[in-house]
C-alpha cells in the first residue's frame, strides 16, 4: 500500500463507524458487558474524539507533512502491547504504525478486545491488504520493534523481555493541573471534566491540583458536583466508598461531596474517585517542579494552556483531546518508527 492508500484507509475507517448504526450499538453494548468501565457515553466520546481528531483528511496530511515517510518502506514487523483503561487507547500507537508503513503486531488489553477487533475488522474490510499489515497476536515473537504501554510493575517486565530490540516503553503518569483563584465557573466547570472523563482512569485525566495557599474550594467542589451521573455507576461508587473510607481512618486532611473527594497529597498518583490537592506558595517553585518532574507527568493544564512553561501543557477541558502530534510521554512515535 502506497503512503495515498494508508491515509485513504483511515479516512475511509472514519467514515464508517456510524455511532447510529445497530452494529455499532450491539459493539458499544458488548464492550460495557465485558467491562464495565466502558458505558455507552465513554465509549462514543472515545469514538467521536478518533474520528475528528485522527481520521480527518486534512488533519492526517497536516500532521504527516512534518516527517519524510516513504510510499513503500522496508516494513519492521512492530509489536504493540496496548493498555486498556479507557476505550480505545491504544489506537493511536496503531495507526502511526500503519502510517509509517511497517507491520503492526497487535497484543490487545483483555479490557480493551471489542473496541480494538471492531476497528482493526473495519480496516480489513476497506481493504483486504490490510490482514497482511495489521495483525492481532497472542504472543509478540517474531517483532523488530516494539511499542509497549503498562504500569510501573509491567514496565519492569518490558524492558527485560523487550528491552534489546529498539522501543517505546511507557510506564505509569498523571495528569496535573495548576490554579491560581483566579478560574471562574466555566473554567472550573472544564477543569471537572478533566478530573472525571473516563472515571478519572486515563493517565491524561487530572489526577493532582496545585492551588495556592487558602484556597478557597466552594467553587472548584460545587463544579465537581455537577458530576452526578457518577451515582449511577456502581464500580466507580464502590471505589468512592472504600477509598473514601481510608482517608477518613487515616484522618488525611480532605474536601469531600457524594461523589469524590479531594485529599492533601505531594503524590501525583490518586486514587479512583479521588484528586490529590497542595498548595504553592511561589508560582516558580511549581514550574520548577513539574519540570524536575517530567518523567512523572503525561500533561498539565492552566487556565490558558501556557502559564507553566511546560512543553506538555493544555487549557483546561482539553487533556482528554490530543491532537494526532500529541504523543504519549512527549515521545514522537512517528519518528521513532521512521528510524527503524
Amino acid at each position: 500500500m502506497t503512503l495515498n492508500e494508508r491515509i485513504g484507509a483511515l479516512v475511509k475507517l472514519g467514515e464508517s463507524i456510524n455511532t447510529g448504526s445497530d452494529e455499532y450499538i450491539k459493539v458499544r453494548e458488548n464492550a460495557y458487558l465485558h467491562n464495565k468501565w466502558f458505558t455507552e457515553e465513554n465509549t462514543d466520546k472515545a469514538i467521536i474524539a478518533i474520528k475528528s481528531e485522527f481520521l480527518d483528511k486534512e488533519k492526517i496530511e497536516n500532521w504527516i507533512s512534518h516527517y519524510n515517510i516513504p510510499d513503500n518502506p522496508a516494513s519492521k514487523n512492530t509489536g504493540i502491547i496496548m493498555a486498556g483503561n479507557i476505550p480505545l487507547v491504544g489506537f493511536h500507537d496503531l495507526m502511526t504504525v500503519f502510517i509509517s508503513g511497517h507491520k503492526a503486531l497487535v497484543k490487545l488489553s483483555g479490557k480493551d478486545t471489542i473496541l480494538m477487533e471492531y476497528v482493526i475488522n473495519l480496516l480489513y474490510h476497506i481493504d483486504p491488504e490490510i490482514k497482511n499489515r495489521i495483525k492481532i497476536a497472542e504472543r509478540l515473537n517474531d517483532i523488530d520493534a516494539i511499542i509497549a504501554t503498562g504500569s510501573n510493575n509491567s514496565y519492569r517486565y518490558f524492558d527485560y523481555y523487550f528491552g534489546k530490540y529498539p522501543h517505546i516503553i511507557r510506564k505509569n503518569r498523571n495528569g496535573v493541573a495548576v490554579l491560581t483563584g483566579e478560574e471562574n465557573d466555566k473554567d472550573l466547570d472544564k477543569l471537572t471534566n478533566d478530573i472525571l472523563d473516563y472515571f478519572g482512569l486515563g493517565c491524561r485525566n487530572i489526577s493532582k491540583i496545585y492551588v495556592p495557599e487558602n484556597y478557597d474550594f466552594s467553587p472548584l467542589m460545587k463544579s465537581l458536583d455537577k458530576h452526578q451521573y457518577l451515582k449511577e455507576h456502581n464500580k466507580y461508587m464502590n471505589n468512592y466508598d472504600y477509598n473514601l473510607a481510608i482517608s477518613l481512618i487515616n484522618k488525611d486532611k480532605i474536601y469531600q461531596n457524594d461523589i469524590i473527594f479531594l485529599k492533601e497529597d505531594i503524590s501525583y498518583l490518586s486514587r479512583i474517585a479521588s484528586v490529590h490537592f497542595e498548595e504553592y506558595n511561589n508560582k516558580e517553585e511549581v514550574i520548577t517542579r513539574l519540570n524536575n518532574d517530567n518523567e512523572l507527568i503525561q500533561v498539565v493544564a492552566s487556565k490558558n494552556g501556557n502559564e507553566m512553561n511546560f512543553e506538555r501543557e493544555v487549557p483546561f477541558g482539553m487533556t482528554q483531546s490530543p491532537t494526532l502530534s500529541e504523543y504519549a510521554d512527549g515521545v514522537d512515535t512517528l519518528e521513532f518508527l521512521l528510524s527503524l
